[in-house]
Order: C-alpha cells, then sequence, then structure tokens
C-alpha cells in the first residue's frame, strides 16, 4: 500500500482532534501571581463598577477564586447576563477586569474579560458551590 494513502487520513484525524482541543481552551494558565480580587455588583453589561463591597486578599480565598480561572473551560455558549465585576491585581500592579456569573447551586458560573464578552469560560457546580460560600449573593 501506497505511504501516501496512509498519511493523509492520519493528518486529517490530527488536524480535527487538535480543533476539537481548542474549545476546551482554559481561561488562565498562570494564577499565581494574582495578588488581589475586588468585586462589585454589575450594573452594565461590558463595563466595570467600581463601588467595590469586598476585597479578597487571604490565601485561602484567592485560591478559590484562582482554581475557578485555573479550571473554567471555554464554551461556545451565550451569556445572557452577569451579576458581578470582578477587578484582579496582579503582584507586578497590572489589573484584569472581568465579569461574572455566579451560578445557582448545582450550575456552573461563568467569567469573561470585559471586551471579550464572545469567549466565555465556565467553571463546575463545585466550584460555584464554593465561590457562592464566599460571596453570598
Amino acid at each position: 500500500m501506497n505511504s501516501k494513502f496512509l498519511v493523509i487520513p492520519l493528518m486529517t484525524v490530527f488536524i480535527l482532534l487538535t480543533g476539537c482541543q481548542s474549545k476546551n481552551e482554559r481561561m488562565m494558565d498562570d494564577v499565581s501571581d494574582i495578588k488581589e480580587i475586588s468585586i462589585s455588583k454589575s450594573t452594565n453589561f461590558n463595563k466595570l463598577d467600581e463601588k467595590f463591597f469586598a476585597t479578597f486578599q487571604e490565601a485561602k480565598e484567592l485560591e478559590i477564586f484562582k482554581n475557578a480561572f485555573s479550571t473554567a473551560k471555554r464554551e461556545k455558549m451565550k451569556l445572557v447576563g452577569v451579576n458581578y465585576d470582578l477587578l484582579i491585581t496582579a503582584e507586578d500592579g497590572g489589573h484584569f477586569l472581568l465579569q461574572f456569573y455566579l451560578g445557582d447551586e448545582r450550575e456552573a458560573s461563568a467569567f469573561f474579560y470585559i471586551g471579550h464578552e464572545n469567549k466565555i469560560y465556565f467553571t463546575s457546580e463545585e466550584i460555584t458551590h464554593d465561590l457562592r460560600k464566599m460571596i453570598k449573593p
């Protein structure tokens, strides 16, 4: 059998598998330099409300958020609304602006970077449970 006929189907399978993996991209690969997270009630879609009602700086609190960010998976779903805004401050002074839908019990939560509402990342139900204990909606 000619090797060309074997290589083409194998390359096609490889390309298809690579394409499928990209939909599962994670929100943040490196969360180690997150210093604090400030949270406010969201008032406008795609705009940060700077009236923060809580700031998380404790290692245990930050670990819950870091776990949420590093494990959240991108899904091709629309998000109708958000209920919180997040200002994430890194050790180097840099900032990330996110909007956040805190799910109900037994429901996923969702994050996206402000200005990138077409790239939505969803958490597990377990992470939603941990976030709800901290945020207390």
